[in-house]
């Protein structure tokens, strides 16, 4: 590690996972003290990342181009992490720190290529240790890469110095407890208080926060409109928050963490605990809100703003499942699986490897949870929507786990927090609050989904497919067996998702979102019309290979084995018409349902 014998940055510590922690974390809880102890399994991975980085960067020729070598780097970050150790740790920890680290090996590893030349992005790491001084009160006199005329210094703001070329650099001078970039020309830099450090200044960005919760319990973060690394991947360039769209965020953001401590106290402590960072990202459409989390960011994600408080709420719960995960795969190995997309997700379009299903099903036991608990705390007219989402998230979960629980590619360990997971559903689906007709409506949301997913994403045996149509064209019986149906993916297919906004505008939903127009199809079928059937066979007389219509044709004949396997009408259906046979979508539907075959 230390060749040159120079001193090191504080070793990173051997974890071993504690039982208590492990079994939290697999019931999908985990509180402050859990959380706590996974900050600290990730101290110890950002020093190796570090150490990597600075190691490979350090062999690599020219990788810090113009800027100053790594030994300069390695001396400031050394001295900094003694003079202050826990301002140290604390900026490393920053959340978009540890998306820079990942970004900038896996481009010195060439499996990411960066928007400009390699140092760029490598030397973003004098910039954190311009900041590392300014936190331990050590002077430090460096240079750092400009990017459009700006440069980020994590975790405190951006300078702008315009004029610049798209990629350049700048002197910064860090002395007497001040930052300043371009010392002896513009001098931009934080502002001094009453301004604070988030505040701005000519030619300074501060970083803002989002401050809400009680005082004996606050929760302050960041929200990122700046930093080039708020993105999962590919740096990104600034888009400030007017004022309007940060008073927004401050209101939606204080009222989503008041309802979550009134609904659920635990989480809302242990994300108290947990989240540094929000970053801004567009949704593109008002129905979803967009949001993501990266396992090099732990306590960061990037989010759309939420129309509502409910919806923040769902969706702060919903990242930090996910971080929290991500957090425990850096030190056990649930799953070992080669990667390929063959699972069905119920909250996705596209086919998920194991890992993807494993990690959404995590997040979706903590939205469960969240609108189990917010069930006794949810205002008389948004009952029906609460009760709806509980029945629908339990019904997706469910699905999900008993997925993964059948799955071979699961370690001991995985297996083991699995029947963790496993063990929350049944209180759930023993719970009285959901009234009969908001669970039907849940139900028929989930069964379109997932027929939908079959019709779009599995295709079945061509052989199978062709002898069912000569029996079919012979009169005889559909008659089997007939093999599992192949997974490929289409990553093209079209999906309305019309009859999900029919269903909340039942539901009376306010604002239920620019739902596509649905067809009068679509409207039969949610509103119980028994002639559904024959809208949806109109539809496919002049589209054959409608998905939509099909999985329509199929939930309004509601026949048990068509709902097993709905991808095998259309595929008949088609090679009668590559045959030259004529054939109505429903007789072709009502005679695979009533034979042995399917």
């Amino acid at each position: 590690m230390q060749p040159d014998g120079r001193s090191a940055l504080a070793h990173a510590a051997h974890h071993v996972v504690p039982t208590a922690c492990f079994d939290d974390l697999a019931a999908g809880r985990g509180g402050p003290e859990t959380v706590r102890f996974l900050w600290s399994t990730e101290y110890s991975r950002r020093l190796l990342l570090l150490r990597a980085l600075l190691d490979t960067a350090a062999a690599t020729p020219g990788a810090l181009g113009p800027l100053p070598p790594v030994d300069a780097a390695w001396d400031i970050l050394t001295a900094a992490q003694q003079r202050a150790p826990r301002a140290f740790g604390e900026l490393l920890l920053h959340p978009q720190i540890g998306t820079w680290l990942g970004h900038g090996l896996r481009r010195l590893r060439h499996t990411a290529w960066g928007d400009g030349p390699l140092w760029t992005d490598l030397g973003h790491l004098h910039a954190v240790c311009a900041v590392a001084a300014l936190r331990a009160g050590l002077p430090l006199r460096t240079t750092v890469p400009l990017r459009d005329g700006t440069a980020m210094f994590p975790a405190l703001g951006l300078a702008r110095l315009p004029g610049r070329p798209r990629w350049g650099t700048a002197e910064v001078a860090v002395e007497a407890g001040r930052l300043r970039v371009d010392p002896h020309g513009a001098g931009v830099g934080p502002p001094e208080p009453p301004g604070g450090p988030d505040g701005d200044a000519p030619g300074w960005q501060g970083l803002r926060s989002l401050r809400a919760g009680p005082a004996e319990r606050p929760v302050t973060v960041w929200l990122d409109d700046i930093d080039p690394y708020r993105d999962l991947s590919e740096p990104l360039p600034p888009q400030r928050l007017g004022k309007d769209e940060l008073a927004r965020w401050q209101e939606r953001f204080g009222l989503a963490v008041d309802l979550l401590g009134a609904s659920d106290p635990g989480m809302a402590a242990a994300m108290a605990e947990g989240l540094r960072t929000v970053a801004e990202v567009r949704s593109a459409h008002t129905w979803t809100v967009a949001s993501a989390s990266s396992g090099d960011a732990f306590g960061g994600l990037l989010s759309s703003l939420p129309p509502d408080p409910v919806s923040f709420a769902v969706t702060l719960v919903h990242e930090f499942q996910h971080t929290k995960l991500g957090a425990l795969l850096h030190l056990l190995t649930l799953e070992r699986d080669g990667g390929a997309e063959r699972h069905y997700a119920p909250w996705r379009n596209d086919p998920r490897p194991l890992s993807g299903l494993l990690q959404g099903a995590y997040a979706f036991l903590g939205i469960t949870d969240f609108w189990c608990r917010y069930l006794d705390h949810v205002p008389p007219a948004a009952r029906q929507e609460a009760e709806f989402e509980f029945a629908l998230r339990r019904r997706q979960t469910q699905e999900a786990v008993q997925t993964l629980r059948a799955d071979p590619g699961l370690t001991a360990h995985g297996r083991r927090f699995l029947r963790g997971m496993a063990a929350r559903l049944p209180a759930w689906w023993s719970d009285p609050r959901v009234r009969p007709d908001v669970a039907a409506l849940a139900e028929l949301a989930a069964t379109d989904h997932r027929t939908g997913w079959r019709l779009r994403h599995l295709a079945p045996a061509p052989d199978d497919v062709r002898a069912l149509a000569r029996a079919f064209t012979a009169g005889a019986a559909a008659d089997g067996p007939i093999a599992a149906s192949a997974v490929v993916p289409d990553p093209v297919a079209p999906w309305s998702q019309a009859r999900n906004g029919l269903i909340r505008q039942r539901l009376a939903v306010p604002d239920a979102g620019d739902w596509p127009v649905p067809s009068a199809a679509d409207r039969a079928l949610v509103a119980g019309d028994p002639d559904a059937s024959d809208a949806y066979a109109r539809l496919l007389a002049g589209d054959p290979e409608d998905a939509d219509a099909w999985t329509g044709l199929v939930l309004a004949l509601a026949e048990r084995p068509l709902l097993q396997r709905p991808e095998l009408p259309r595929a008949v259906h088609r090679e009668l018409r590559l045959t030259g046979t004529a054939a109505d979508p429903r007789d072709v539907a009502r005679w695979l349902a009533a034979g042995p075959a399917v």
